[in-house]
């Protein structure tokens, strides 16, 4: 990535020529639908993030091509309206022209700038408002307007998703591959949900249709089977589409428990394929994103299941509701039955070997069975009687909660994937089976959504709140492996032992990021005292007001808190800035503590060994809108001395590739 980043810096032409073409061909009539220009320009936006390009002239560029590709499509509608119409491609299209043109009709001028915006009539627009001879004034006034509209819209959350994207793998590579992951997966669902609901629906009504026939023409003794299968998917039934849906799903999860169960307790692929995803995102993890998956996992513990199962059926009691409070009690109540029942059936030990208990259930995944129900059954009752957008965005809300919950257990390693498959297989099995009760017995009570959605936020905004502040440190803990620390003589560690320190900043697994020149053994304080005699400063610590100076381009390097960088998912226990002459940078020393102390006999104090390494970070300015550093690690040893305190003992060591010094102690242990 880098080195692309590096190549596109050095000659922006091509990247800004390819983005001009896309914004120019994006209006072409008929070309213009087969052109990814959203994506492109998001790409070009990311680049700029990057500091790959400019921000300004790129969006010149992208604004310029799609007044050339508005204008040409408008030029070739006035002058060839005829032969262009009879053209093949175009005539197999009559559907499209006739949506354009209507929509012309509909908006006038305005139609320009709406067109800009809505896929289905973008390349057919111009060419209307040219057959149409729309005065040539009129016409790029609203071209030229919403070229400068349309480039920004595009490109800044792609300048906004580059930049965080830079700083992530500024920061780690692993929060910028987990951070990727997090970003497909979240388009893998979203686009499984529109392939789902475009191909989904006719395939559905093709198998009531033929469910239909078959009941019509079944013999007598089917009578009662017949009665049902019409009395759930007959269109002329109410929720009969509902019904099928949720027996589809019943089906479903069911085929996939069965296949998961079978496949987690006797296929050893499916044992390899727990083993690769488990370990890779183990070599993902770091002590921030640690952080957030345990709060993420948090919305689906114990604590908030019996928060929010108590808070709703309080709900439901209070607002009359008490059909649907029984069926939500029954609900969390059969969720935690099956829960223990297979855990105790499949006794499987977890991938961490967390202890076992209440929440630690390995088959099937507590957490991940109890959100797809809990969650889903709430999301379906507040959008059982709303319009199609908001019941779509509740499902989309649900799906992103259930799929979190379910990556942050196995990202914290508390379950294996086929755990979490599991959960969520048998979670849609009980889901479906309420829903399915729920809409037969015709249960119509008014919930009030609005007022339930607003009191589940705050209950879930809350809950998470307190129980991570009340739980934070220890579920960290029993979710952090513990650290072994050796303790050695100076002797042995300048002998042998500086040899089993890391040399490279490792980020992904088997990457070599960053060469670590320097080991240090000595306390912090006096590392501390003995860099501040040279000019070196503590970084500054991070907080709201400091993390904002980073959006100030005039901030001063002393006052900017310093990007924390992870060395196998640890934060640099030591961090040290000392600014540049001209004010335009400045070197920053990064030092990691050891798993190594020294020790010597009659001494009772324990001298901890730092490795680390020098950083020279420069300051770019991404269109004068916010500071973006650009740091270098520093590979030549030669350059180390004349950074540290003259005093100071050091010790060459030969390594593989480059000395690393050995900074003694002040006294010896």
């Amino acid at each position: 990535m880098h080195a692309l980043l590096d190549y596109i810096a050095l000659h922006p032409t091509g990247a800004l020529l390819a983005v001009f073409l896309v914004a120019f061909a994006e209006s072409i009539v008929l070309v213009g639908t087969l052109v990814p220009a959203g994506v492109a320009m998001f790409a070009a936006g990311a680049l700029i993030g990057a500091g790959a390009l400019d921000l300004w002239v790129t969006l010149g560029i992208a604004a310029l091509g799609a007044i050339g590709g508005d204008g040409l499509s408008y030029e070739a509608g006035r002058r060839w309206n005829t032969q262009i119409r009879a053209w093949g491609p175009l005539a197999r299209r009559t559907a499209l022209l006739e949506r354009g043109e209507q929509f012309v009709r509909d908006h006038g001028g305005k139609s320009i700038l709406f067109a800009r915006f809505i896929a289905p009539v973008r390349a057919i627009v111009p060419f209307l408002a040219g057959t149409a001879s729309m005065p040539r004034l009129r016409f790029y006034l609203v071209n030229i307007g919403s070229a400068l509209v349309w480039s920004p819209t595009h490109i800044l959350p792609g300048v906004l998703f580059g930049a965080s994207l830079q700083v992530a793998r500024a920061v780690s590579g692993r929060i910028a591959a987990l951070l990727l992951l997090i970003v497909a997966l979240a388009w893998f669902v979203a686009w499984l949900a529109r392939l789902a609901a475009r191909g989904g629906a006719p395939v559905l009504r093709n198998w009531r249709d033929a469910l239909l026939r078959w009941a019509s023409r079944s013999p007598a003794s089917c009578a009662r089977l017949r009665r049902y299968v019409r009395a759930v998917i007959d269109p002329s039934r109410p929720d009969s589409r509902t019904l099928l849906f949720w027996i589809l799903v019943l089906g479903g999860g069911s085929l996939m428990f069965l296949l998961t169960a079978r496949g987690a307790v006797t296929a050893h692929w499916f044992t390899g394929i727990d083993m690769s995803v488990l370990n890779r995102l183990q070599a993902l993890r770091t002590w921030p994103a640690d952080q957030a998956m345990v709060a993420i996992t948090e919305m689906g513990g114990v604590r908030m299941r019996v928060l929010v199962v108590a808070t709703m059926a309080l709900w439901f009691l209070l607002r009359g509701c008490r059909r649907t409070m029984r069926y939500w009690l029954a609900l969390a109540l059969a969720t935690e039955a099956t829960i223990r029942a297979l855990g105790l059936l499949i006794d499987r030990p977890a991938p961490l070997g967390l202890p076992a208990g209440l929440e630690h259930v390995s088959f099937p995944s507590g957490h991940a069975t109890s959100s797809i129900i809990l969650y889903g059954f709430l999301a379906y009752l507040l959008g059982r009687n709303a319009g199609p957008y908001a019941r779509a965005t509740l499902a989309a809300c649900a799906t992103a909660g259930v799929v979190l919950i379910g990556v942050s257990r196995l990202y914290l390693g508390a379950y294996w994937l086929s755990d979490v498959v599991a959960g969520w297989s048998i979670g849609l099995v009980w889901l479906a089976l309420a829903v399915i009760l729920y809409t037969r017995r015709k249960v119509r009570e008014d919930i009030h959504p609005r007022a339930l959605a607003g009191t589940l936020a705050v209950v879930l905004v809350a809950g998470i709140a307190w129980v991570f502040t009340t739980r934070s440190a220890s579920d960290l803990a029993l979710y952090t492996p513990p650290l072994r620390v050796q303790a050695i003589t100076q002797d042995q560690w300048t002998d042998a032992a500086w040899r089993k320190l890391p040399a490279y900043r490792l980020e992904l697994r088997a990457h070599r990021d960053e060469r670590f020149l320097l080991q240090w053994a000595d306390s912090a304080s006096d590392v501390e005292r003995a860099l501040q005699g040279e000019g070196w400063l503590p970084a500054p610590a991070w907080s709201v007001r400091s993390a904002l100076t980073w959006l100030l381009p005039s901030t001063d390097v002393r006052d900017l808190p310093v990007l924390p960088r992870y060395d196998q998912g640890s934060n640099a226990a030591l961090t040290y800035i000392r600014p540049d002459r001209d004010g335009h940078g400045r070197m920053v020393l990064r030092l990691w503590r050891s798993d190594y102390v020294l020790v010597a006999p009659g001494r009772p104090r324990e001298i901890p060994v730092w490795y680390g390494a020098f950083y020279d970070e420069r300051f770019a300015q991404p269109g004068h809108l916010f500071l973006l550093g650009l740091t270098r690690n520093l590979q030549d040893p030669a350059q180390v001395p004349p950074l540290l305190p003259p005093g100071l003992r050091l010790l060459p060591r030969p390594g593989p590739r480059a000395d690393v010094l050995l900074a003694l102690p002040a006294q010896n242990p």
